[in-house]
C-alpha cells in the first residue's frame, strides 16, 4: 500500500524504529531518547521530583521485566508475575548484594497494553545502562531496581570492599547472548566519570556506583599518617587506566554512609 507520497508504509514504519548500535556500556539517564520507539525494549518513563523517582513501564503482549522482590508500586491487573530464585548459589549472593534472595518476572500475556511501576531503595536519582551482548557491569549492593529477562543477575566477590567500606559483594550484571537493560537506583544523581589513558583518580568510596568488572580497584590511604588520621577521608580508591581506551566509572553524587552520619543525632 502506498503512502501519499508514494513511498512504502511498511519501509516508513520501520525507519522510526531505533535499536542502540554499540559495544560500549552507557549510562542513559540524560539520553532517554535514544530508546524512543525502540523495538528491543519496553517504553519507560520517570515520574516524581528528583530525590524520589520512580520508573513506570508499558509493556505490550509478550514483554517482560524482572525486578527485585518488594520494588513493585503497582501494576495492570492482567500483568502476571512468576517468582523465581536460581540457584541455591545465586539466591545466597544475591542476598550478601544487598538483593532480595528471590526475584519477579512481571509479563503480559494480553493484547491489551499495561503499565507497572517500580520505586528505588534510595533517595536519589534512577540510572539506566544499556549492556552490550558479551559485556558484563558490577555495582555496589542495595542498589539493583530492575532489568530486562534477558540480562543474567548474579553477586561478584571482591574483597578490597571489606576494608573500603562498599560491601565486598557487587550485583554483577551480564548481558551473554543479547544486549539489555538494567535500571539502577543511586543516592543523589548519577555521575559519569571518564577516565583517560594513563590516568589514576582516587575516590571516595561511599560514592561509587558502577564500574567494568574488569576494572582493578585498589585500596590505599589518602596522604600520610596525619591526613589518613584527621582528615575524614582515610581509605579510598584508587584506579588507573592502563589501557589504550577511556574507561568509564559511575559515581553517586551523594554518600549514604554520610547522610545517616548527619541524620542520626538529630533524632
Amino acid at each position: 500500500m502506498k503512502n501519499k507520497k508514494g513511498g512504502n508504509n511498511n519501509n516508513n514504519n520501520s525507519k522510526n524504529k531505533k535499536t542502540i548500535f554499540t559495544s560500549n556500556i552507557i549510562c542513559l539517564v540524560d539520553n532517554i531518547n535514544l530508546l524512543k520507539n525502540n523495538i528491543n525494549f519496553p517504553k519507560f518513563t520517570y515520574n516524581g521530583s528528583d530525590g524520589f523517582k520512580t520508573i513506570s513501564f508499558i509493556l505490550n503482549y509478550g514483554e517482560s521485566i524482572r525486578a527485585d522482590g518488594g520494588a513493585m508500586n503497582y501494576m495492570s491487573s492482567n500483568i502476571t508475575i512468576q517468582t523465581q530464585a536460581g540457584s541455591i548459589f545465586n539466591g545466597i549472593g544475591r542476598f550478601f548484594s544487598g538483593s532480595t534472595i528471590f526475584y519477579n518476572i512481571f509479563s503480559n500475556n494480553t493484547n491489551i497494553s499495561s503499565e507497572i511501576m517500580f520505586s528505588q531503595p534510595n533517595i536519589g536519582s534512577i540510572g539506566c545502562f544499556y549492556i552490550p551482548a558479551g559485556k558484563c557491569f558490577d555495582f555496589v549492593s542495595n542498589t539493583y531496581i530492575c532489568s530486562t529477562p534477558n540480562l543474567d543477575i548474579s553477586t561478584d566477590l571482591k574483597l578490597g570492599g571489606l576494608l573500603t567500606g562498599y560491601g565486598i559483594t557487587f550485583v554483577k550484571v551480564t548481558a551473554k547472548e543479547t544486549s539489555g537493560l538494567v535500571w539502577i537506583s543511586s543516592f543523589g544523581n548519577v555521575i559519569d566519570k571518564v577516565i583517560e589513558t594513563n590516568q589514576s583518580i582516587m575516590i571516595d568510596n561511599d560514592i561509587i556506583l558502577g564500574f567494568d568488572s574488569d576494572i582493578s580497584i585498589h585500596t590505599r590511604s589518602v596522604g600520610g599518617l596525619k591526613s589518613f588520621l584527621f582528615s575524614n577521608e582515610c581509605l579510598v580508591s584508587e584506579i588507573t587506566n592502563n589501557g589504550n581506551n577511556p574507561i568509564h566509572i559511575y559515581l553517586q553524587s551523594k554518600s549514604e554512609k554520610s547522610f545517616k552520619n548527619y541524620i542520626i543525632p538529630k533524632r
